[in-house]
């Protein structure tokens, strides 16, 4: 055999092995990366899930039940209804519109006496539209309806909860639609029935959230197999519109597929639905997965042969010949680094902060060219937010040569604020062992962070939520049992509110509160955790403080507001009630106690600080 012929042999054998080599590798890589995407689906399924029904369901759902418990325990309401007091009835009408005006879902709020007649009705049409009491002409009789038999044979402090349905008035299902879910309790004289309490909640805007994702289409199916919730929303509660939609044309594959994740709703509702949340992933979403892990395939496999290729040429070709075929090869993985700089989120700084390296995914979600950064300081994305102490927990940490690992929150060109999961990498030199640069490679959670933020922040003020208020005091609590602490509450009310909104308009209102908010944040420790519980009443949780120094902290707060000057309402007043815990306090007695303070300092003249003074 010739030479010339054992080479062309050689060649073609080198050349055959790598291909085989390749197709395996690609092929065990395929299926191994088809297993990491579903894998990888069902975590985001879990999270998303998660997120959605601890932080917006189960926080609906619980605010409902606290409302209705409110109103059910309302000693006024009590009064009212057990000895129909004529006297009592315009406050307790209050009281009712107050809670229908603090959440534009409530769409209807009605007591009902133990014969099943609606005393009170309070009113709201649409979500955009103002609450209105109901004349006393219009009231109807629901004893016969489901929900006051059902109601009527609770216990005391029972809560009853609704299967989601349409609203119906008058016998008839309301059009347009509007998604409903109620919520009942049964009023008791010591242990005699007296009547009910009822809520009408509008789900639109809670299944708009729950609904919206760019990976997962949402489905709530009761245990019939009935659509509550659909992507589209004409097979939304089918069983009440008699729009027929077999579920296999949504699951063709069973409601048992890969791809569909289901998670049952029944701890959370106590009805009678048995509702399952499916989570199926959309097509083009894990087509997209399959496109980009496909294509990385087919570059790692043709590398891969090319180097088959090289090496074939290396051992029998010249040198020549070689650095050529090895030039192709460079070109072929800067492609490949090509990929990388476009997808993954990278960028390299000098020890004093100058950056020397950016990837095309970070001017892309930074909104700065390449140009505008090289040079720059990597403080051209610092957040004015940021948390100082993670940002010295980062560099104590590259600085001593070591990984940094945490999450940041960065502002882009355009002064939008970003979130980014970052893993920092100090680069050494092997001949002085000094710092040489730093590599970061980031992941973008900004979605993630805003869905936390819906969660736990109030829309309107900015500050905590009531639920965070209820979380941060059950912590504050337990510390202050645990180390034997001080810690006192401070309930803010807002004086006479409701003429700010019946005279001013609710804008108006909404301004106060915001202003209000500002003045009592800016004018707080930073120790202090601060929030709105709900309407015009706002909670102040002062860790390691005694009721006497929370005193003076309210007194200094009922001032500064007293002699601020609000636009277009003027001079407006504040009352606010202060107890300290003890040993034997939980949330609801400490809450219970600050809240006892507040009614005497609203019921003795109003614009003062009162302790709370064991009786």
């Amino acid at each position: 055999m010739s030479q010339q012929n054992f080479h062309k042999l050689f060649t073609i054998y080198f050349i055959v092995f790598g291909l085989l080599i390749s197709l395996c590798g690609a092929t065990i890589n395929y299926y191994l990366q088809v297993n990491e995407i579903n894998k990888s689906l069902e975590r985001k399924a879990s999270e998303i899930f998660k997120i959605k029904n601890e932080n917006i369901l189960i926080n609906a759902i619980k605010n409902m039940d606290n409302i209705i418990k409110s109103l059910a325990n309302n000693r006024v309401v009590n009064e009212y209804i057990t000895s129909k007091k004529s006297n009592k009835e315009d406050e307790v009408r209050e009281i009712f519109f107050a809670i229908a005006n603090s959440n534009n879902t409530i769409m209807q709020t009605r007591l009902l006496n133990k014969d099943g007649l609606e005393i009170i009705r309070i009113n709201r049409d649409s979500s955009e539209e103002e609450p209105y009491i109901v004349d006393k002409s219009q009231l109807q009789n629901k004893s016969q309806r489901d929900y006051f038999k059902i109601l009527s044979k609770m216990n005391k402090n029972e809560i009853w909860h609704s299967n989601f349905d349409l609203n119906i008035e008058n016998g008839k299902i309301e059009v347009p639609y509007k998604p409903t879910f109620r919520i009942g309790m049964p009023i008791f004289d010591k242990d005699k029935f007296e009547g009910i309490v009822i809520i009408n909640v509008l789900l639109n805007d809670l299944f708009r959230v729950i609904g919206n994702s760019t990976i997962f289409e949402h489905y709530i199916i009761d245990k019939n197999q009935n659509y509550i919730l659909h992507p589209n929303s004409q097979f939304s509660f089918n069983k009440y519109t008699n729009i027929q939609r077999d579920i296999k044309e949504d699951f063709p594959d069973g409601l048992e597929s890969k791809e569909v994740f289901s998670y049952s709703l029944k701890n959370i509702l106590k009805n009678e639905d048995e509702s399952i949340m499916f989570l199926k992933t959309k097509s083009d979403y894990k087509q997209e997965l399959i496109k980009d892990k496909t294509n990385t395939l087919i570059i790692v496999f043709v590398l891969t042969l090319l180097l088959s290729l090289i090496m074939a040429i290396f051992v029998s070709k010249t040198p020549i010949e070689i650095q050529r075929k090895l030039y192709k090869a460079n070109n072929r993985l800067k492609e490949f680094k090509s990929i990388i700089d476009k997808y993954v989120i990278t960028t390299t700084t000098r020890p004093d902060s100058t950056i020397v390296e950016v990837s095309s995914a970070f001017e892309k979600i930074s909104g700065y060219s390449k140009e505008e950064l090289l040079g720059k300081e990597i403080s051209i994305i610092k957040h004015p937010q940021r948390d100082k102490q993670i940002i010295k927990e980062l560099w104590d940490t590259i600085l001593e040569q070591k990984t940094w690992t945490g999450i940041i929150k960065n502002k882009k060109k355009n002064g939008e604020e970003y979130w980014l999961e970052q893993t920092i990498i100090p680069k050494i030199n092997e001949e002085n062992k000094n710092i040489e640069n730093f590599l970061s490679i980031s992941v973008d959670i900004t979605d993630k962070k805003e869905l936390e933020k819906i969660a736990t922040i109030d829309k309107l003020t900015n500050i905590y939520n009531r639920r965070m208020l209820d979380d941060f005091l059950k912590t504050e609590i337990e510390i202050a049992n645990r180390h034997n602490e001080d810690l006192s509450l401070i309930i803010v009310d807002i004086d006479h509110f409701k003429i700010v909104n019946d005279t001013f308009g609710h804008l108006a209102g909404d301004n106060l509160l915001t202003s209000i908010s500002k003045i009592i944040l800016e004018n707080i420790r930073n120790t202090d955790i601060f929030g709105r519980y709900g309407g015009e009443e706002f909670l102040i949780i002062c860790r390691k403080t005694t009721k006497e120094n929370a005193f003076v902290l309210a007194e200094k707060l009922r001032i500064l507001i007293k002699e601020f000057k609000f636009d277009e309402i003027g001079h407006k007043t504040i009352s606010l009630g202060i107890s300290d815990f003890q040993k034997s306090d939980t949330v609801e007695t400490l809450f219970k106690k600050a809240d006892t303070a507040l009614y005497e300092a609203k019921n003795t003249g109003r614009d003062k600080s009162v302790i709370y003074k064991v009786e």
